[in-house]
């Protein structure tokens, strides 16, 4: 299904800018572009990493807008009913606990199956996107009160960070031509910043060593350490490329993540 073959979902209003300096704010233009090609452009204020996160939530929620529901997505499978179920079960449901504990996944999947079924059409999809977009906020589940304290909330905001801009992505890419946003520099280096803090995790299984090399966007002077040791090891595999494609790379989106591998030939190229 193509967006323009899809009528009845109507696209909520925008609404207006923040008057909180703190906050960025979700009249950007760059909220319409998610789901845009070539001249995509993502920025965002300076500010904390939980500023970033919401941000990154509202350019998911604008791209699963724009996609409509039966789109696909490059998660197998998965259909952009079934992600949108997907992200609100892991922030709302005692069954996201299947996300970690194999026991529990069974019927985290058959939920998240269930739940997106249940949303193919128009008013139900749009009720679906909506609570991803509301995340949390307004639900009385012990999940949801756990989640609350300041300990557990940051951790969820970093896990965000990247899970919003990957799934983002998953639902963009899905498209027959795709070019990457352009990341504003701020936003590009929260992302570096999170995704160094997890690379051993996320390349724990890989045959290799594995060092990732970040370029910095033409004609920027990049502040900060450019190079990870996502797991040590010989002989050692360099991923090289900009932030966000390090970032599909490393989340298994090798397919469509525009990276160089080398040397050539390796098990982790695409």
């Amino acid at each position: 299904m193509t967006l323009a073959s899809f009528r009845p979902w109507r696209r909520r209003p925008t609404p207006p800018p923040s008057t909180d300096p703190s906050r960025p704010s979700v009249s950007d233009p760059t909220r319409a572009s998610a789901g845009a090609g070539p001249q995509a452009v993502w920025t965002t204020p300076t500010g904390a990493p939980h500023d970033f996160t919401t941000a990154s939530r509202e350019a998911l929620v604008e791209a699963l807008v724009a996609a409509g529901p039966g789109h696909r997505t490059l998660c197998e499978g998965w259909q952009t009913e079934h992600l949108a179920a997907h992200i609100h079960l892991r922030e709302t449901s005692a069954l996201a606990a299947g996300l970690a504990l194999k026991p529990w996944s069974g019927p985290l999947e058959r939920r998240t199956r269930e739940l997106g079924d249940a949303s193919t059409g128009s008013r139900q999809y749009q009720q679906l996107v909506d609570r991803v977009a509301r995340g949390t906020a307004g639900s009385e589940r012990v999940v949801t009160r756990l989640r609350a304290a300041a300990p557990v909330r940051r951790a969820a905001q970093a896990a965000n960070l990247l899970e919003f801009f990957v799934h983002t992505e998953d639902v963009r890419r899905a498209q027959d031509r795709w070019a990457p946003r352009r990341l504003s520099d701020d936003y590009a280096d929260v992302l570096w910043e999170e995704l160094s803090r997890r690379a051993r995790l996320l390349y724990r299984t890989a045959p290799t060593g594995v060092r990732l090399v970040r370029t910095p966007r033409t004609g920027r002077a990049m502040e900060g350490t450019a190079t990870v040791v996502a797991r040590p090891g010989e002989p050692q595999v360099t991923i090289t490329g900009p932030t966000g494609e390090l970032i599909m790379h490393a989340f298994g989106r090798r397919d469509h993540a525009l990276v160089l591998v080398d040397p050539p030939g390796s098990a982790l190229e695409g």
